[in-house]
């Protein structure tokens, strides 16, 4: 290569990356406008306003064109209306690389993307959409990525903006693929925090269940029960398994977790899923869980809106526990009658809050909790019936129980139990 030649080469990549600031801002502007755009055609559809009206007034209102000079405005509002109407949840590959068909007259994505960009881009497109509707881009969240295999777990808390940057999104499906699931805080942190400790979380946004038994008839008393309003977010995280995410405003932190003990106590949801701190599942990456990928979805006709308040959940509070029963050295799950508990979650709970009430030493409760969770454990009757499934690290699971057991009941924290610690190893699902 001459040196004129690489004089240029070098020219070129300079000019390359000094635009770069300029097109992630550009980037921004139109995830930001596109979101302003499908909630303006969210809320006419549900008002019940006509398609027709709606393809008039926005062409006007929208900042697309400005943003999109080479894209047909009409066509986009079009997209955006059958979209919206049907209630699809998953944005289309097209629209995620910013190439419309009808605007270009050809599908220029077909040619020019291989199967495994094509479903990197739907990936990267699900998260970022399910990130902008429920986060503004300066709040301050945590992700989670953590492998099973090795048991390394990642944290990293930081803006949504900057999470849903397509750099973020690009090392998620990396280390997706190389085996990590991901997850992602559903309430906001404060601005540089340390860690995910309830003294870290800014505001409460979301209340949510997690549903890991019986998910479809769980799932059908949630939608007919008049005392709680319709989900938001419906995800998929395996087969029958699932997390059901309302957004809200306005609830502190104290009655959020009481709301998320008795919506769990209600529905049958996992006892130990009702802290603020929570991650969740992020969609449109797989569970590793399994031996084969499971993609986390989102249930078609949810949608982000509206957003809900305290007296939106009508629910009755929590029955006290009826006595308590005398000390044993039993395992967690043969102290609790089957009936008054659904999942071996809420068994453990329900162990550790009769034990403590008892007097017991918390470390002996701690110890109990952490062996039995240590193996898989079977059915007496039927040894291929698993009845409770082993947990990752179950020392940590048992402190993290028998501490929220004793915050319940008004207790005095262990010094081995801190909640300084940022609880990376929790999820499981």
């Amino acid at each position: 290569m001459s040196s004129v030649d690489s004089f240029h080469d070098e020219t070129d990549s300079q000019s390359n990356e000094d635009r770069i600031p300029e097109r992630e801002e550009m980037s921004q502007k139109r995830h930001h406008s596109e979101r302003r755009d499908r909630n303006f055609v969210r809320r006419a559809l549900r008002r019940g306003v006509p398609a027709q009206d709606i393809e008039d007034r926005l062409p006007v209102a929208t900042e697309f064109h400005r943003l999109n000079p080479e894209r047909d405005p009409i066509a986009y509002v079009r997209g955006l209306i059958d979209e919206e109407g049907n209630g699809l949840r998953n944005v289309d590959i097209v629209e995620a690389t910013g190439v419309h068909s009808s605007a270009t007259g050809h599908d220029s994505v077909s040619g020019s993307h291989s199967a495994s960009e094509e479903r990197a881009l739907h990936s990267e497109a699900t998260a970022r959409r399910y990130i902008q509707e429920n986060f503004e881009a300066t709040d301050w969240l945590a992700v989670v990525v953590r492998n099973r295999e090795t048991g390394n777990t990642v944290q990293r808390i930081t803006t949504a903006r900057q999470i849903a940057s397509p750099e973020f999104q690009s090392w998620l499906r990396h280390k997706n693929a190389h085996g990590s699931d991901i997850y992602l805080s559903l309430n906001t942190l404060k601005e540089h925090a340390p860690g995910r400790t309830k003294s870290d979380v800014k505001e409460v946004r979301h209340l949510y269940l997690d549903l890991d038994e019986e998910g479809q008839k769980k799932l059908a008393a949630i939608y007919q029960d008049a005392g709680v309003p319709h989900p938001n977010y419906v995800l998929n995280t395996s087969p029958e398994k699932y997390q059901v995410i309302w957004r809200v405003d306005g609830i502190p932190q104290n009655d959020a977790e009481d709301l998320l003990r008795r919506l769990a106590q209600q529905f049958g949801g996992d006892a130990a899923a009702t802290d603020v701190t929570r991650v969740f599942r992020l969609p449109g990456f797989n569970n590793k869980k399994y031996a084969a990928n499971f993609p986390v979805k989102l249930a078609a006709g949810t949608l982000p809106e509206p957003v809900y308040h305290q007296s939106d959940f009508r629910i009755e509070p929590i029955s006290p526990e009826p006595g308590t029963s005398p000390r044993s050295g039993a395992p967690a799950a043969t102290v609790v009658n089957s009936e008054s508990a659904n999942t071996q979650s809420e068994r453990d709970w329900a162990y550790a809050i009769r034990h403590l009430r008892h007097g017991d030493n918390p470390d002996d409760v701690v110890r109990e909790i952490a062996a039995f969770r240590a193996t898989d454990r079977y059915d007496s009757q039927d040894n291929s019936k698993l009845v409770s499934s082993s947990k990752p690290n179950p020392r940590y699971y048992a402190e993290h129980t028998v501490s929220r057991a004793m915050a319940h009941l008004g207790m005095t924290r262990a010094s081995n139990m801190n909640e300084s610690r940022s609880p990376e190893s929790e999820p499981d699902r």
